[in-house]
């Protein structure tokens, strides 16, 4: 399916999003979706030597946006090589009980913090005790909030070194296994309950407006009482599977356009991978559902929902640069042709011969996302290609709402 089909929803359905209520972070990726590549988001024009002018459109560059995310995918796989060591990793994710998740809707930007928090702490406060590793390491998390459903389903991916600093500066492996997953789960649920009921009592929690007197004393205690989720997948080699997975949903949003089988005025069709069964599965969303489903997955503002920590914090250049030379850095190793970032040339849309950059102009400032400031528009002429995007014949008359 080609990659339009949000952009083509956002579209026929604009009527109906303008007059639901939507947060502002909702109304700017849609306003962003729907004027990706199009003229709304103004144009660059490259001269050819035969003087030919193309026109290219902007692309909006919002990280839920499935048109524009493929080199930002790419790009951040190149970034994290180049920070992340050479040696094993573990992937361990973190989840919240299903009890909260209305608290979450109301509360995300708190919970986000909570959640990474208390995540972080934990691996952080086990690894250096000395029963286990004593050992500093280097993490990489990035929250996703959706189920393989798009439902509300938040967790975060930790990407954790197999070893670590130690007080003497030495690299130490962590061996086979990581932690002891009981212990981990434990430690986890308290730290994120005492934060939690930290904010409540300070008066920061918007509980919802159809909970009951004492509602969130009543799910608080039934938290404690359960076995919250956490699962450490065995040992990874480099750790770049786990990378590459990260990279998928980092840019484009939950939903990717190949996973879509079908789109009609009844609805939208997607193809998803259970693993509780280890099946492949289909799944058809009304019009409706599928917007609210996937509307619920836009990020906040500003928010950084991949963030590093120990070894990989940004802070910690100097012992990074030291483990870098104990154990080398993932860079040295290559990827596949497909994930190489190649260089852009845009191609005269008549003659077919490369082209230059001649001029750039910008219909409107989109607060909040980043564009490039460029020279004025030299030249209008010539005819109007889109590189590196798909027809958008396939898309027309999807999604009516008449």
């Amino acid at each position: 399916m080609h990659n339009r089909v949000l952009q083509n929803i956002f579209s026929a359905y604009s009527g109906y999003l303008s007059k639901t209520a939507q947060p502002l972070k909702n109304l700017k990726a849609i306003s962003s979706i729907q004027e990706c590549r199009t003229k709304a988001m103004g144009s660059s024009y490259y001269r050819c030597k035969h003087n030919h002018v193309t026109e290219q459109y902007h692309s909006c560059r919002h990280r839920s946006c499935p048109l524009c995310s493929g080199r930002k995918q790419l790009q951040w796989v190149d970034q994290q090589r180049r920070k992340l060591f050479d040696t094993e990793h573990f992937h361990v994710v973190f989840t919240i009980p299903h009890e909260y998740l209305q608290l979450w809707q109301y509360n995300e930007e708190r919970l986000t913090d909570i959640l990474f928090l208390s995540s972080k702490e934990t691996l952080f406060e086990l690894m250096a005790s000395k029963a286990y590793h004593g050992v500093t390491p280097g993490m990489l998390m990035a929250l996703h909030t959706w189920g393989r459903q798009l439902t509300l389903h938040p967790h975060i991916h930790c990407l954790i070194t197999a070893g670590g600093l130690t007080l003497r500066e030495n690299w130490k492996e962590t061996g086979e296994y990581l932690l002891p997953v009981r212990v981990v789960k434990s430690l986890y649920r308290g730290k994120f309950q005492a934060l939690l009921l930290e904010q409540y009592r300070a008066g920061l929690l918007k509980l919802p407006p159809n909970w009951s007197i004492g509602q969130f004393d009543i799910l608080f205690k039934a938290c404690y009482r359960k076995e919250w989720s956490v699962r450490i997948q065995e040992r990874y080699e480099h750790g770049r599977g786990v990378l590459l997975y990260f990279s998928r949903y980092i840019k484009g949003g939950p939903l990717k356009p190949k996973q879509i089988l079908n789109v009609d005025h009844k609805g939208l069709k997607f193809r998803y991978f259970d693993h509780r069964d280890q099946r492949r599965k289909q799944l058809r969303l009304k019009p409706l559902e599928f917007l609210r489903r996937i509307l619920q997955h836009i990020p906040p503002i500003g928010k950084h929902m991949v963030r590093g920590y120990g070894l990989y914090a940004g802070c910690n250049k100097k012992k990074h640069d030291l483990c870098s030379n104990l154990v080398g850095l993932m860079k040295d190793q290559p990827l596949p042709a497909g994930l190489q970032i190649q260089d852009l040339v845009v191609e005269c849309g008549q003659c077919h011969e490369p082209t230059k950059l001649s001029g750039r102009v910008w219909s409107k400032a989109k607060k909040g996302i980043s564009f490039i400031k460029g020279v004025a528009r030299q030249d209008s002429a010539g005819g109007n290609v889109q590189h590196g995007d798909e027809p958008d014949t396939a898309g027309m008359g999807l999604f009516s709402s008449a």
